[in-house]
């Protein structure tokens, strides 16, 4: 996976799985964009340390995507999802007003829920 948005998906997924240093590690450096320097001052250990540990937890996160999957699985769907919205909204608007334009409102909304609370 690539980018910072990836690893803080893995993170959202996976995170719970790695031990308490390793998380606060990566989301230090990830989520809140602080240096390797930053980190080792606040948490007071070498900047090595937060460099190993880094480099071990994003292992780990990206082990863990690759033996269960759900980042891809959550993609997909996510996609999918998207895909629905978007053919909701062409049948509203072959449709006009009534209650088929309602329906497709309720699917379109009903796919946001879902993606909401995947």
């Amino acid at each position: 996976m690539d980018g910072n948005v990836d690893i803080n998906l893995l993170l959202d997924f996976y995170g719970p799985l790695l031990d308490d240093r390793h998380r606060q590690t990566l989301e230090m450096y990830f989520g809140d964009d602080m240096s390797l320097r930053e980190i080792a001052e606040e948490i007071g250990v070498s900047r090595q340390a937060v460099q190993q540990s880094v480099a071990k937890g994003r292992a780990d996160l990206e082990t863990f995507e690759e033996k269960l999957g759900l980042c891809g699985r959550f993609r997909a769907a996510e996609e999918k999802f998207s895909e629905v919205k978007k053919l909701a909204g062409e049948i509203k608007s072959k449709a006009g007003e009534g209650p088929v334009a309602d329906l497709c409102d309720r699917l379109a909304g009903a796919a946001d829920d879902l993606i909401a609370n995947f």
